[in-house]
């Protein structure tokens, strides 16, 4: 997880910066007992829906504005709600600041693994069948 700028979002009438680190992730992790992975992911690996709590926490834990408290953030949640948003928004928000944060991976590890030599693509994966091969 590489070290990005922090993300600027609009909360309930506060500006917040969101940055995960690691020492950040391993304080949210403890408030909320379990990683911030599986707050998306239930027991048999399909998705659900993270209560707004746990939300707020990872938007506190990651939050590096100075002066705001849980107390602050949860009337601040109050605010966003009254504003028209929706607890899905709040969950897009905490999705978006791991994405841009490399929490969940990049684009650029979809290819790990994979090595460029002479022009050939390398993977890890089983090697694919020679059909012309006289030894198969």
């Amino acid at each position: 997880m590489a070290l990005k700028k922090p993300t600027k979002i609009q909360f309930g009438g506060l500006e917040l910066q969101l940055q995960l680190t690691g020492r950040t992730v391993l304080n949210i992790e403890g408030r909320l007992r379990e990683s911030m992975v599986g707050l998306f992911i239930n027991s048999e690996g399909g998705f659900r829906l993270p209560p707004a709590n746990k939300l707020l926490i990872v938007i506190q834990g990651a939050n590096t504005t100075h002066g705001v408290t849980d107390e602050v953030i949860a009337d601040a949640f109050g605010k966003y709600l009254e504003e028209g948003h929706t607890t899905m928004d709040l969950m897009n928000i905490v999705q978006n600041l791991l994405d841009t944060s490399g929490f969940l991976g990049n684009k650029a590890d979809s290819k790990k693994g994979e090595k460029q030599e002479s022009g050939k693509i390398v993977t890890l994966d089983a090697p694919e069948e020679n059909k012309n091969s006289p030894l198969e």
